[in-house]
């Protein structure tokens, strides 16, 4: 059996779809990783006995979480504790998504999974919290997440480009986009090549600026005619500061055997054909 917490979300939802009949998921309603009375019962099984345990829960809100830090501390920090312990009772192996903001973005070549973290801000923080009080387990690092199932930058961009709005998007931030359908299938074969415990970078394969992301979003859904232009990162504060760089090397998952995700291209057909597919009919 193999248990998806955090159903509920972008990731969680394509991660059961990915699985099929074989996973079963509970959202945070019906377990809060946070919880430690959820986890008690989780441990003493009777949400179920899995094999595997799939960690889609989070505190996400990057910016929020410099206000509310305790709420993203207990979700991000204190609930893979809690989640271990109970993994262990049920002898459960355990796959958990953290983020490329465990690093500070100096480096200029894309960071590997020993590189020396420093987070920038207190979501890294307590995401990288989270990465230690888990183990042992599988952490699948991942960055720049978008997903039909839920809010995401390329929907946000593409909401303002289809009102001939125009857009001012940060240029000199680098990253790697990744779909949640496309890690959702990395997760699948993970647990089907029963990978290794450790930490592991799994992105798309394709660096960019948000810019050149916007740009290459609205494209994909067919407008041809959005105006996008590029800004620095001082032009656009925000409450959370984000590293300038954060290009995660996959070399360690591809050598264990897990191929590379599909291209940008074919992930943002892929995304867009779903949410066509969601809108009203007019």
């Amino acid at each position: 059996m193999i248990l998806v917490l955090g159903a509920g979300g972008v990731l969680g939802k394509d991660v059961l779809r990915a699985f099929g009949s074989a996973a079963t998921g509970l959202t945070r309603a019906q377990c809060d990783i946070a919880d430690p009375i959820h986890m008690a019962q989780l441990g003493m099984g009777e949400l179920g006995r899995p094999n595997w345990i799939i960690n889609c829960a989070a505190y996400t809100k990057v910016d929020l979480a410099e206000q509310e830090k305790q709420a993203a501390y207990e979700a991000n920090a204190l609930g893979p504790s809690y989640l271990s312990s109970a993994a262990a009772d049920l002898s459960a192996r355990v796959i958990h998504i953290s983020t490329d903001f465990v690093f500070d973005g100096k480096k200029t070549s894309p960071y590997v999974e020993t590189d020396e973290t420093n987070p920038m801000n207190e979501y890294g923080r307590t995401k990288l919290a989270g990465e230690r009080n888990i183990a042992p387990a599988i952490v699948l690092r991942t960055s720049w997440l978008f997903g039909a199932e839920g809010p995401c930058f390329p929907k946000t961009m593409i909401g303002v480009a289809s009102s001939g709005k125009p857009l001012r998007v940060v240029a000199d931030q680098i990253g790697c986009p990744t779909y949640t359908e496309d890690l959702a299938q990395t997760i699948v074969q993970a647990v089907e090549a029963n990978l290794p415990d450790g930490i592991y970078h799994a992105t798309g394969s394709e660096r960019m600026s948000w810019c050149d992301f916007a740009k290459r979003s609205v494209a994909a859904y067919g407008i041809s005619d959005a105006d996008i232009s590029p800004i620095r990162t001082e032009d656009w504060p925000t409450p959370a500061a984000r590293p300038k760089y954060s290009v995660l090397s996959n070399e360690k998952l591809h050598a264990a055997g897990i191929p590379e995700m599909p291209s940008l291209d074919s992930a943002l057909q892929r995304f867009t054909d779903r949410l066509k597919q969601s809108e009203p009919s007019a």
